[in-house]
C-alpha cells in the first residue's frame, strides 16, 4: 500500500492571470465603486462655501526685544544687537496664535457668535468648541525677511468671518501689551527699598565709627591734618633755624660784652693854673707897660716870672686831671640790653621750637591711627557707595518700568495694523477636490476589494496559473461543470 502525502499550496499569478481575474470581479467592483462613490459624493455635497477674511500686521523691532540687564549699570545704547525683523515677526506671531489670545476672543466676542447657528451644548461646551473652532480656522503666517505678518480666518460666513479675525487681532494687541508690560516696577521698588534699608544701617555704622575715632569727615580730616603737619613741620624747621640764629647772636654779645667795660670816664677837668697864671702876669705886665718903660725893674720882674712860667709848661708836667667823674658805659649797656633781648628770643624760639615738636609728635600718631583706620574706613565707605549706587540705579530702573508700563498700556509701541479684516465677497469650496477625492478612493477600494477576492479564492482558476503553482504542462482545459 503506497502513502499519499498532502500539502497546502498557494496559486501563483501572474499578471496576465491578475487582470483576467479581475474582470471576472468587474461587477462586484462596480458595485463596490458606485456605493462608496454615491456615500462621498453625498457627504461632499452637504459641504458649504468658505470665506477667508485676510488681515496685515507689521511688527517693528522694539525695546522689548533689545536685551537690558535687570541688575548693573543701564547701557546708554538702546540698539545694541536687536532681533532681525522675521524672527520678531515669528515671536509676535507665536503670540498671536496662542491660546491665550483665543482665549481672550472668545470672552470678548461670546462663544455664540463665534460658532453661529450650529451653538448648542452648555456654555463650557460652547467655549471649547468656539476655541477648536477658532483653533481650526485661524491662519498666521509670516515672511522670511519681512516684519509682517499675514493673519487670515476661515468661515461659512463672510460677516462673520471678519468680525471674529477682527476681534482676534484686537485681543492680540491687548495681550502683546500684556505680556510686554514692565512687571520689575514692583520687584524693582522692593529691592530699592530693601538696599535702603542695607544703607541706612551702612551709614549708621560709618557714623559710629567716624564718632568713636573722633573723625568729622575722613578724607577731609586726613587732607588737613597732611596739610597741618606740613605747616607745623616748616614752623619748626624755621624756629629751628631762628633758634640757632638766636643762639648764635646771643654768643657773639657775650663775647663782645666781656670785651667792654662796665663803667667808662663821663667827664674830666684838667689842671692848667700855669697857663692861667701866664696869661694873669702877661695882663700886669701890660698894666705896667702903662706906667713903666719895658726896660724898667717891674717890668724885667714880670718878664722873668712869665719867662719860668712858660719854661715850667714847656716841661709838659703843668696839665693833669683835675677832676674825674664816672659812669656805666653806653655800649656796655646797649651790648646789655640786646643780649638780654637775645637771650629773651632764644628762651621764647626754645620754648616755641618744644610746643611745635609736641605738635609734630601728636600729628605722627594722629596720621599713624589714621593710616591703621583707613581699610576700615575704605570698606565701610565702599558698601556706603555701593548701596548709594544701587539705590539710585534702582530708583532710575524703578521710574523708567513705571513710564514703560504706562506707554506699553497706552499703545506706545512698534506693532501696527496695516490693513484690517473686512467680509470677504468672494468665498471658496473644495466640492471638486473633494469629489476628485472620493472618485480615487472609490476605484482603490473597489480595486483593493477585486485583489482580495482573487487572492482569497481556493482551487486554480486558469490554466496558467495552474502550470505555473503545480509546475507541469497543462496539456488540456474542461469546461467547469455546475452543480
Amino acid at each position: 500500500m503506497r502513502a499519499t502525502a498532502y500539502t497546502t499550496v498557494r496559486p501563483r499569478y501572474g499578471i496576465a492571470d491578475v487582470i483576467g481575474l479581475l474582470f471576472r470581479e468587474l461587477l462586484l467592483m462596480i458595485v463596490i465603486f458606485l456605493v462608496i462613490f454615491a456615500i462621498g459624493t453625498a457627504a461632499v455635497l452637504t459641504l458649504k462655501r468658505s470665506y477667508t477674511a485676510t488681515s496685515t500686521v507689521y511688527a517693528g523691532v522694539g525695546q522689548e526685544y533689545v536685551y537690558q540687564p535687570r541688575v548693573g549699570a543701564i547701557p546708554t545704547d538702546r540698539s545694541g544687537q536687536p532681533l532681525e525683523a522675521d524672527a520678531v515677526a515669528q515671536s509676535e506671531a507665536a503670540i498671536l496664535g496662542s491660546l491665550e489670545v483665543k482665549r481672550r476672543t472668545v470672552a470678548a466676542l461670546g462663544a455664540d457668535r463665534i460658532l453661529g447657528p450650529t451653538a448648542k451644548g452648555t456654555p463650557a461646551e460652547r467655549e471649547v468648541a468656539a476655541l477648536k473652532v477658532l483653533d481650526g480656522g485661524l491662519g498666521v503666517g509670516v515672511t522670511p525677511g519681512s516684519a509682517i505678518i499675514s493673519v487670515a480666518f476661515k468661515s461659512d460666513d463672510a460677516e462673520r468671518a471678519a468680525l471674529i479675525l477682527n476681534a482676534v487681532v484686537d485681543q492680540y494687541l491687548i495681550q502683546r501689551r500684556a505680556v510686554f508690560r514692565g512687571q520689575g516696577s514692583q520687584a524693582f521698588a522692593d529691592q530699592r527699598e530693601a538696599f535702603e534699608s542695607e544703607l541706612t544701617s551702612a551709614d549708621e555704622a560709618y557714623e559710629a565709627f567716624l564718632q568713636s575715632n573722633n573723625i568729622g569727615d575722613f578724607a577731609t580730616a586726613k587732607a588737613t591734618l597732611a596739610a597741618t603737619y606740613q605747616t607745623v613741620f616748616a614752623d619748626a624747621l624755621s624756629v629751628r633755624a631762628q633758634l640757632n640764629q638766636a643762639s648764635q647772636r646771643l654768643a657773639t654779645l657775650e663775647a663782645q660784652l666781656a670785651r667792654q667795660p662796665a663803667e667808662v670816664v663821663l667827664q674830666q677837668d684838667l689842671n692848667i693854673s700855669a697857663q692861667d697864671q701866664i696869661l694873669q702876669l702877661r695882663t700886669e705886665r701890660e698894666n705896667l707897660l702903662a706906667r713903666y718903660t719895658e726896660d724898667s725893674q717891674p717890668v724885667r720882674d714880670i718878664d722873668e716870672r712869665i719867662a719860668g712860667l712858660q719854661a715850667y709848661v714847656a716841661t709838659g708836667t703843668t696839665v693833669g686831671p683835675k677832676e674825674v667823674r664816672t659812669g656805666p658805659s653806653t655800649i656796655f649797656t646797649e651790648i646789655e640790653t640786646t643780649r638780654i633781648n637775645a637771650a629773651a628770643d632764644r628762651d621764647a624760639l626754645g620754648a616755641r621750637l618744644a610746643v611745635l615738636e609736641g605738635q609734630l609728635n601728636q600729628l605722627r600718631s594722629r596720621q599713624a591711627d589714621l593710616t591703621r583706620l583707613e581699610s576700615t574706613n575704605a570698606t565701610l565707605m565702599g558698601n556706603r557707595d555701593n548701596l548709594s549706587a544701587a539705590v539710585r540705579d534702582f530708583q532710575q530702573r524703578e521710574s523708567q518700568s513705571r513710564a514703560d508700563s504706562a506707554l506699553v498700556a497706552a499703545g506706545a509701541d512698534n506693532v501696527r495694523v496695516i490693513a484690517r479684516a473686512e467680509a470677504p465677497t468672494r468665498g471658496s469650496s473644495l466640492k471638486m477636490p473633494l469629489l476628485a477625492a472620493v472618485f480615487l478612493f472609490a476605484g482603490f477600494t473597489a480595486l483593493c476589494v477585486g485583489l482580495l477576492r482573487i487572492f482569497t479564492r481556493r482551487g486554480f482558476t486558469t490554466p496558467e496559473s495552474t502550470g505555473r503553482t503545480l509546475d507541469l504542462p497543462v496539456l488540456a482545459v474542461a469546461p467547469v461543470k455546475a452543480r
